[in-house]
C-alpha cells in the first residue's frame, strides 16, 4: 500500500476528532493518488457514504466520481437542507445536473443558523448560475456580521465594506 493511499485512509476513515477535522476536508490527499489508488479510494468512500458525514460526499464530488452518482442521488432523498446542498454540490461537480441548481436555490433559504449558511456559501460559489450568485450576493446585506462577511468572502470580494458597516452599527 502506498503512503498516499495510507494517508487518505487515515484522514477519511480514522478517528473523527475536532483537531483532525478543524481545517476541513483534506482534498489535496485525493489529488496525490495515482489512477489505481483513485479508483480504490472512490470505492471505499462510496462504501462508507451516509448522511452524517459530509467529508465522503465532498471527496467524491472533488474526485468527479461518476460511480458515486447513483449513491449520491439516493442519499439526496429526504435529507435536511444543509446536507442536501452538500450532496447537490457533489453531484453538480460530477455532472453539472441543472436540477442541483434548483435544489440549492430552494434549500438555502431553509437554513436556520448562521453556521449552516456560512458552510453553504462556499458550495454555492461553484454553481455556474446567475440566480445562485444573485442569492449569495443578497446575503452580503444580512443582519448578522458573520453571514454578511462570509457571503462577501465566498464571492471573492473585499470585506472592508462589510467590516466598516458593522463597526459603525455597533
Amino acid at each position: 500500500m502506498s503512503s498516499n493511499l495510507e494517508a487518505f485512509r487515515k484522514a477519511f476513515f480514522g478517528p473523527a476528532t475536532w483537531t483532525d477535522r478543524k481545517d476541513g476536508v483534506p482534498l489535496y490527499l485525493l489529488d496525490r493518488l495515482n489512477t489505481a489508488e483513485h479508483e480504490t479510494a472512490a470505492e471505499e468512500l462510496i462504501g462508507e457514504l451516509h448522511k452524517g458525514d459530509s467529508w465522503h460526499i465532498d471527496a467524491l464530488g472533488h474526485m468527479r466520481s461518476t460511480k458515486a452518482l447513483p449513491f449520491l442521488y439516493k442519499l439526496l432523498r429526504g435529507c435536511k437542507p444543509k446536507m442536501g446542498i452538500t450532496i447537490a454540490h457533489a453531484i453538480y461537480q460530477i455532472n453539472e445536473d441543472p436540477e442541483m441548481t434548483t435544489l440549492v436555490l430552494e434549500a438555502t433559504p431553509l437554513l436556520n443558523t448562521w453556521h449552516e449558511l456560512i458552510d453553504a456559501f462556499y458550495y454555492l460559489t461553484q454553481f455556474k448560475d446567475p440566480q445562485v450568485l444573485e442569492m449569495l450576493h443578497s446575503y452580503r446585506n444580512h443582519h448578522e456580521y458573520l453571514v454578511a462577511y462570509n457571503a462577501t468572502r465566498a464571492l471573492g470580494l473585499p470585506t472592508e465594506e462589510v467590516i466598516a458597516k458593522f463597526r459603525k452599527s455597533h
